[in-house]
C-alpha cells in the first residue's frame, strides 16, 4: 500500500504567508506537494498542511497565503532553501529574491514559475494534516513556456 500510495505525483510549490500584527509582521513558508485544484467557480484549490508546521497558524479561515509554483528547470535552490530547519524567529526569506506587493497573502518568489494569491475558505481536520480549501483571488505566470516541477515519491507513508 505504501509504495502504491507513493506513486501519486504532485507539483512542487513553496507556500508563503504573511500577516501584519501591529508594528510587526509574522511570515512563514513551507515546501508543499499536496496541492490540487478543487473548484472552477469560484476558482479554488486544496492544500494539505501538516499540523506541526509553523505556517499552519497563518492559514485560518479568511487568512491569505500564496502558492508559488516552482519551475522544473530551477527549483532545486528554492527547494533546498525552504527545506532547511530555521531557528525560531529566523527570516525564512533571507537570501531569496521576492517581489514585494504582488500578492496580499505573502511573498511572491521572483524565481517562481507562477503564483496564486489565496484566501482560506474552509479547513478540514485530518489525522495528521489540515486540508485547507482556499479561493484563488489572483495569480500570474512568469514563463508561459516552462513546466511545473514535479515531485515523485517512492512511498506514501512519509515525505
Amino acid at each position: 500500500l505504501d509504495k502504491a500510495l507513493g506513486r501519486i505525483s504532485g507539483g512542487l510549490y513553496v507556500v508563503t504567508a504573511s500577516q501584519n500584527e501591529g508594528s510587526s509582521t509574522r511570515s512563514s513558508a513551507m515546501v508543499a506537494s499536496w496541492v490540487s485544484q478543487a473548484s472552477f467557480k469560484p476558482p479554488g484549490l486544496t492544500i494539505a498542511v501538516a499540523k506541526d508546521r509553523a505556517i499552519e497558524t497563518l492559514m485560518q479561515v479568511d487568512d491569505r497565503f500564496v502558492v508559488n509554483v516552482l519551475k522544473d528547470d530551477n527549483y532545486q535552490p528554492l527547494l533546498r532553501h525552504f527545506l532547511k530547519r530555521f531557528p525560531p524567529g529566523a527570516d525564512r526569506f533571507s537570501g531569496i529574491t521576492i517581489l514585494d506587493g504582488m500578492a496580499k497573502g505573502g511573498p511572491v518568489l521572483a524565481d517562481a514559475l507562477a503564483f496564486l494569491d489565496c484566501r482560506v475558505a474552509q479547513r478540514l481536520e485530518g489525522p495528521d494534516h489540515w486540508i485547507i480549501y482556499a479561493i484563488v483571488e489572483q495569480g500570474n505566470v512568469a514563463d508561459a513556456e516552462a513546466n511545473t516541477a514535479v515531485h515523485h515519491r517512492k512511498v506514501g507513508n512519509h515525505y
